[in-house]
């Protein structure tokens, strides 16, 4: 008979994790279209894509982001956590045992008459040994446990989402410093060629060649031109903190960015098709495990209502003499089985609650994956339209150039005003560094384009978890 029983028990206790087991979902939370709607695949770039501006300031940058940056470093302790929290899931399928020891000395006193009186003395010496189990029959806690274990993953891929998010974040600050310092260098060299030219037309207004009003023009054109100067250095100051936080850094005084030309626009990355998102974007990785984890929330929930059955076994030594103490000793053995009868309602609330808490992981997973396609498909549009942009841009910097030069003959032939020179050359100088911002533009957006995608370049992080 025990045997049976024993038979019995240990059948259900192997069968307990796959009894509640959580429902199969299909791999996509939603329809996925076949492919991008915009897209002309070039050569994949590498695993770790900025280093393919070939600047080793940038990848000292990166790589000292990597390490110090304040998002990665509590992304580092939430996985230590999160480490945590799974040993504690798989400990309670472990047996426990705990130990206790104790002496107590005592003092009676016995008056028997008016003159008499009797004292005793004693020793007790204990100690114990307490161990329980709880038989896991119908797998509550190995679901725990793998829900633990699923959102140990999870908090894993938040983790190498930080790490995507700030290197695309240091390379756009350090390309929008070295775009704000070329457009500095630019509008320098214009505020001296504007200086030669205020001196110029001095000389000819001292020789009767030009008038007051082409000199109070120009001297115009100068100041204009001086007066962005101060915003664009504010700009680059504000780049320069930004950038100084993202390294973990207090202060950008030693900031190490000497470069002041922009680089060359890095190969475009093959993109795949979108189901590849799936696999690729950490922050869709995340969403996937989460809603896993709240499956087996689930199945732990469903598991509860059901009778749990614990084993215990307690041993213990006691004695008035230290060196007798273990022989003298008790030994228990039980078994105790707890159900629930009645509680209101309490564990079926709780089967609905985490269900409900499933949908909505569900739903979280589900937004996740139309975002992250949406983040892709955005950076393909503007990838094709920036390019169009700029060529444009560009043909509108030369046909500016040729109406400055035709103006200035004029002018110079006296066929024309000095006001329509100078509106021609005040036009080329703001096309010049116009096109020097939307070049870094289209340069951010493929670093844009490298972050949508993902990667696993950061399975090789390390870190102190």
């Amino acid at each position: 008979m025990i045997r049976s029983i024993f038979l019995f028990i240990t059948v259900l206790a192997v069968s307990g994790c796959t009894l509640f087991q959580p429902q199969v979902r299909p791999d996509a939370p939603i329809d996925l279209p076949e492919h991008y709607s915009l897209y002309s695949a070039d050569e994949p770039g590498p695993g770790r894509w900025w280093e393919a501006f070939g600047s080793d300031e940038l990848n000292r940058l990166v790589d000292t982001a990597l390490a110090g940056n304040f998002d990665v470093r509590t992304a580092w302790a939430k996985l230590r956590q999160a480490d945590a929290v799974l040993r504690q899931a798989g400990a309670d399928l472990l047996p426990t045992l705990d130990a206790d020891a104790g002496a107590e000395k005592s003092w009676t006193q016995t008056k028997t008459d008016s003159s008499s009186r009797t004292h005793t003395d004693s020793k007790t010496f204990s100690a114990g040994l307490s161990a329980a189990y709880e038989l896991d029959l119908w797998g509550r806690l190995g679901s725990l446990r793998e829900s633990e274990a699923l959102e140990y993953e999870a908090v894993r891929e938040d983790l190498d989402a930080a790490a995507v998010t700030v290197s695309a974040e240091v390379v756009t600050a350090w390309i929008d410093i070295l775009s704000l310092r070329r457009q500095i260098d630019i509008l320098n060299e214009q505020i001296d060629l504007n200086q030669r030219m205020l001196n110029l037309q001095v000389l000819r207004f001292a020789n009767g060649q030009s008038d007051a009003l082409e000199v109070a023009q120009q001297k115009e054109a100068l100041a204009a031109a001086k007066a962005n100067l101060p915003p664009l250095k504010l700009d680059e100051q504000i780049q320069r903190h930004a950038l100084a936080v993202l390294l973990g850094l207090a202060s950008s005084k030693d900031l190490p960015v000497s470069q002041s030309t922009l680089p060359e626009l890095i190969t475009l990355p093959a993109a795949g098709v979108p189901a590849d998102i799936l696999a690729a974007r950490p922050d869709v990785r995340a969403a996937g495990l989460r809603l896993k984890s709240a499956d087996w929330q689930v199945s732990a929930a469903r598991a509860d209502r059901l009778p749990s059955l614990t084993l215990s076994a307690d041993a213990v030594f006691s004695s008035d003499s230290l060196d007798l103490l273990f022989s003298n000793w008790v030994a228990t053995l039980a078994a105790s089985i707890t159900g629930p009868i009645f509680d209101g309602g309490y564990r079926a609330a709780e089967v609905d609650k985490t269900r409900a808490e499933a949908e909505e992981a569900l739903t979280g997973y589900a937004q996740t994956v139309a975002e992250a396609i949406q983040e892709v498909e955005d950076s393909l549009a503007t990838e094709t339209r920036q390019a169009e942009y700029i060529t444009l841009l560009e043909e509108e910097l030369e046909a500016s150039r040729t109406s400055m030069k035709a103006s200035r003959l004029q002018y110079l032939n006296g066929q024309a005003n000095y006001l329509d020179y100078l509106s021609a050359w005040t036009s080329v100088q703001s096309l010049e560094r116009q096109l020097v911002d939307e070049k870094a533009t289209r340069i951010k957006n493929r670093v844009t384009l490298y972050r949508t995608l993902g990667g696993d370049w950061t399975r090789n992080l390390a870190g102190d978890a």
